[in-house]
């Protein structure tokens, strides 16, 4: 399996990159969820207090490459780079967006990072949330959708739990229903032989009780 130049590049950044607070969003992200099949750039996003030193080592390997300022996305901090293969890289920190009536911020938070095979993945949920402000209606709906459907798997696995807590629950009440009733059984049994003991034995006093009231002198 051929992996991406976005990954690929995100591998060989993550030791660069080590100590600093940063995630990986955007297509790449969206490639690790299984929802984008060739993505062309690295979306890296890190904390404000650790953009100049990220800054500082991209620009050690990569050239560093002018961009337009967005109309309406802006950044408190923002570099582009170009890999050697042309891969960009998007290196941000204090996202900003500016709608018709106020500006919306956006921080990147590490602590919600999962990482995996060494690198730290965002979270879906942050980048719908991006995608939103960025208004790009059709990647909202690819995380939607997965996140619909992450979702219904975890409820799914949750019921499946669930049921087979039941099923060991059931189990055990079906034994312990068996036991009372074999114990049952046992006792009936029991109250039955006293019954008869008890059915014989006053027979018997009877008789004994007849034989005395003879006179003696009959």
């Amino acid at each position: 399996m051929n992996i991406p130049a976005p990954v690929a590049l995100a591998t060989r950044l993550a030791p660069l990159l080590n100590g600093l607070d940063w995630g990986i969003g955007g297509s790449t992200l969206l490639y690790h969820l299984g929802l984008e099949a060739n993505p062309q750039d690295l979306d890296l996003l890190v904390t404000p207090e650790h953009f100049a030193q990220a800054h500082l080592r991209l620009a050690e390997l990569f050239n560093e490459e002018a961009r337009p300022a967005h109309p309406r996305h802006i950044a408190q901090h923002f570099a582009r780079f170009v890999s050697q293969d042309g891969s960009a890289i998007d290196l941000m920190a204090g996202i900003c967006v500016h709608g018709q009536e106020k500006k919306t911020g956006w921080d990147f938070n590490p602590a919600q990072v999962d990482i995996e095979h060494g690198l730290p993945w965002m979270r879906a949920e942050d980048w719908l949330e991006l995608y939103s402000l960025f208004q790009r209606p059709f990647r909202v709906q690819q995380l939607q959708n997965w996140l619909n459907a992450r979702d219904a798997e975890q409820r799914c696995g949750e019921l499946e739990i669930r049921l087979a807590f039941l099923d060991d629950t059931v189990d055990a009440l079906s034994s312990t229903l068996a036991r009372q009733q074999h114990e049952l059984d046992l006792l009936q049994e029991q109250l039955r032989l006293l019954y008869r003991q008890s059915a014989r034995g006053s027979g018997e006093n009877e008789e004994r009780s007849l034989r005395d009231e003879i006179p003696p002198h009959y």
